[in-house]
């Protein structure tokens, strides 16, 4: 719930430079030059910001979620306000200043300050659901409950604002399931098996929402979820569960407990998203000023389009259009249809690759071997779609071929480089190879490695390796 601390954060310290600057008007009015002979404004002001940095680390409300009632949001605000004034009634005594700030004051600024962070807070946490009820998680709901209305009722009511059900598998004591398209509230049975639905449709959470299921099965879900890479969340008590990293959280009221492969800290991610977006403007410059001189080429040898833009497969299973500087001649798709037809893929697995490919152009070779191709790409850096560092996009009829434990690849943004581009790509004949190292890169993610994979890649384009 990064984004939620942050806001609260930031609304807290809007409110305590505004009740400052009111409460200082209020007691002493802005005209007044002897006002700083009774009191250090400014030292007052860090003292009070201090003061709240303190409690914000140390004081953490029980719940964050987007469905603050009045009442918490009020107790919330009282109790941090509270603290604060604590502490800074503390730091003044020992510091020695407190006959130097008048009571009149210090009853203003809290008072302002108290009212003022509800106003600020409230405003903030919309925004924020504004936000995240644009960017909803597609969700599909696990249950053994008969009732599947209430099921969805419960978890609406009291989930958080950045979730959307699209399917719910109702399980029996057998554990065979039964699953249905949820449209509207409305449920639509389907002849879809729940894990194909996972495997073949953008869904980034599970949720199981159970009474009586046991252990065991509800691990073989867990297990079967997160080997596609989409998280688990269970309405339960918490258990352990070896090969999967857990971690007890809030969904809207409810405590769930998330599993997934890998649990990754949302500030590690936070960081990783300021990187991109640095090195997306910074890669976007320099495609335009390559643009320059490489749309010409383009043009002269075979025509427009100069760009290249396909659709791809993201983030669990997300579709995206993926930029590139044109390297093939235009009918490249349909030349590569009767490559397959003809067994020149190269690749054994889900993906095609062939050495000397006739579709590349004379420039396409070029640009391919200098890597400048990939330019525009830093464009779907910028839009979000795309890191700088992740794995490989898949085309739509690769990932339409994936077995399960291939889509957990996908569990990160895709990337312009990635661990298989650093390792000698157009050596790699297998793809099982390319997911094992996707895998890995996934496993053993950080911001640091993100930064060694970028410097191998540097290494990698001026010495033309695994390229082609």
């Amino acid at each position: 719930m990064l984004s939620r601390r942050l806001g609260t954060f930031i609304s807290n310290i809007i409110a305590i430079i505004a009740a400052f600057l009111i409460a200082y008007t209020f007691r002493f009015g802005w005209e007044d030059a002897d006002t700083f002979r009774n009191i250090n404004d400014a030292l007052v002001l860090s003292y009070l910001l201090l003061c709240y940095v303190a409690v914000f680390l140390i004081y953490k409300p029980s719940n964050l979620s987007g469905r603050r009632g009045l009442l918490r949001t009020f107790k919330e605000s009282f109790f941090s306000m509270l603290f604060v004034a604590g502490l800074f009634a503390s730091i003044v005594y020992m510091a020695h200043i407190s006959d130097s700030i008048p009571r009149l004051f210090f009853g203003y600024f809290f008072s302002f300050y108290f009212v003022f962070s509800l106003v600020v807070s409230g405003i903030t946490h919309r925004i924020i659901r504004s936000i995240q009820s644009r960017h909803k998680r597609q969700t599909v709901v696990f249950t053994d409950r008969k009732d599947k209305t209430k099921v969805i009722r419960n978890l609406v009511q009291n989930g958080a604002d950045d979730f959307e059900i699209v399917g719910i598998a109702e399980v029996n004591a057998k554990g065979q399931s039964t699953f249905y398209r949820v449209y509207d509230g409305r449920f639509d049975k389907s002849d879809t098996d729940p894990m194909t639905f996972l495997k073949t449709h953008n869904v980034n959470l599970a949720i199981i929402s159970v009474d009586h299921m046991d252990r065991e099965r509800m691990a073989s879900i867990i297990d079967i979820v997160g080997e596609m890479g989409i998280d688990s969340m269970v309405t339960l008590d918490s258990f352990a569960m070896e090969t999967f990293d857990s971690k007890l959280e809030d969904f809207g009221t409810l405590e769930v407990v998330r599993f997934a492969p890998r649990i990754f800290s949302e500030l590690s991610l936070f960081i990783k998203r300021v990187i991109d977006i640095i090195g997306g403007l910074i890669g976007c410059l320099f495609t335009i000023v390559l643009g320059i001189f490489v749309a010409p080429a383009i043009l002269i040898e075979d025509g427009g389009p100069v760009f290249f833009r396909q659709k791809r497969v993201g983030k669990n299973g997300k579709y995206f259009y993926m930029y590139k500087f044109r390297s093939m001649y235009r009918d490249a798709e349909e030349r590569r249809k009767k490559l397959m037809e003809s067994g020149k893929n190269e690749m054994d697995g889900a993906m095609f690759k062939m050495k000397d490919d006739p579709r590349i152009t004379k420039v396409g070779r070029f640009i391919r071997k200098t890597s400048i191709d990939e330019f525009p790409q830093f464009f779907n850096v910028l839009k979000g779609d795309m890191s700088l560092v992740g794995t490989r996009p898949p085309m739509i009829d690769e990932y339409q071929q994936y077995s399960r434990h291939h889509k957990r690849r996908l569990s990160l943004k895709p990337g312009i480089t990635g661990l298989w581009q650093t390792s000698g790509r157009s050596e790699i004949t297998d793809f099982e190879e390319v997911v094992r190292l996707d895998c890995y890169y996934i496993d053993h993610w950080s911001v640091l490695f993100d930064i060694k994979i970028l410097l191998m890649t540097i290494v990698a384009v001026f010495t033309g390796k695994g390229s082609e």
